[in-house]
């Protein structure tokens, strides 16, 4: 009897979830496609605490320049609206933000609170450090709403303080995962993949438009290229001999080494070659897990000796241990007088398709 009991429990939650998979499925087809540019917020606040402290915070966090490119660019750009306004065509932005003093008594902040229930609030109440909440597809398809909520205005600030990088890391990994699938959901470069795992024994998802530029034993340069926007990505592996060559001088000194016979070489000037730009602009060295193998991830600026040319480029260095060979994986972008924020998050998440051959993802 109690089997049989169990049975009928069990099978009954597994109807009523199914039950509520098909209506998650109705409800998600019958949403509005999300609309937006590729690194735009749209900030939902009370008016008072957009102007004060909370507001000040938020621009910080989301708005601080990008280190690594030479133009002046902010993270994401920040759009304030009051609670509200928000209504029609707000309601279909990609990436919104609420944020929410719940024990503020103003118009704006009681008709944020809301969207919070009874039990959701009891747990705020118990747990100040709870403050943040993400949720997908709320008023559209492909959206991205994060809840940012304190009691008071002096809790809500401390913790956006003490998370900022969690913060800005959250957006930037949804925006990476929407340029992944905007890349790979159609066909892309399988030739050139193919072709790469074979020659350098590695993986790489070579998206649609780019060709290979040069190629060598141990090395392929692939590019893209259009009257304004020059989008290139070069693939090498050296033999591994020690610790030290993950040093940012040896990282360097091996990016030199690589690129400077093949890329933008100039057969009639011997001295044109790439270098790094480190006089003027600093290179960010940080050391990564890169899908569970240690890794160190280069930043910063590269230019054309003897020529004015340069611009941004990010790369990742790496071990196979069982070839011991020391991968070195860069982008780099050449687009005067654009915006290049944009471009180089397409370029970093190209990467990050990066593996060793026969390695899980």
């Amino acid at each position: 009897m109690t089997f049989f009991r169990y049975s009928i429990i069990l099978l009954s939650s597994v109807y009523l979830f199914s039950c509520n998979l098909e209506e998650t499925a109705r409800r998600y087809e019958n949403l509005p496609k999300a609309n937006g540019i590729p690194g735009e917020i749209f900030v939902v606040m009370d008016s008072a605490a957009w102007e004060g402290q909370i507001g000040m915070e938020i621009r910080d966090i989301f708005g601080e320049f990008v280190p690594t490119i030479p133009r002046q660019e902010p993270q994401f750009k920040l759009n304030y609206f009051s609670p509200r306004s928000f209504q029609g065509f707000l309601k279909k932005q990609k990436n919104i933000i609420f944020v929410t003093v719940l024990g503020d008594k103003s118009t704006g902040n009681r008709r944020l609170k809301s969207y919070f229930t009874n039990e959701s609030l009891k747990m705020i109440e118990d747990d100040p450090s709870l403050f943040m909440y993400s949720k997908q597809d709320e008023f559209a398809r492909g959206q991205e709403v994060l809840h940012l909520f304190g009691e008071t205005a002096d809790v809500l600030v401390d913790n956006l303080s003490g998370n900022r990088q969690k913060l800005l890391n959250h957006f930037k990994k949804v925006e990476e995962e929407r340029i992944y699938r905007g890349f790979y959901s159609v066909q892309y470069e399988k030739g050139i993949s193919n072709h790469i795992e074979k020659k350098l024994g590695c993986e790489l998802k070579v998206p649609l438009g780019f060709e290979i530029g040069l190629e060598d034993d141990k090395f392929i340069w692939l590019r893209s290229f259009s009257p304004d926007i020059d989008k290139s990505i070069f693939i090498s592996y050296v033999d591994y001999t020690s610790e030290e060559m993950f040093s940012l001088d040896s990282l360097l000194k091996l990016r030199t080494d690589i690129s400077r016979p093949y890329i933008l070489y100039k057969p009639e000037d011997p001295d044109s070659y790439l270098l790094t730009e480190t006089e003027n602009f600093d290179v960010f060295r940080e050391e990564i897990n890169f899908k569970g193998s240690y890794a160190v991830e280069l930043k910063g600026l590269w230019k054309l000796n003897n020529y004015y040319m340069g611009g941004p480029f990010i790369s990742y260095a790496m071990v196979d241990e069982s070839t011991n060979r020391l991968y070195y994986i860069e982008a780099f972008l050449y687009s005067p007088g654009k915006p290049q924020r944009d471009i180089m998050r397409e370029l970093e998440t190209i990467l990050k398709t990066f593996k060793v051959a026969g390695k899980p993802a």
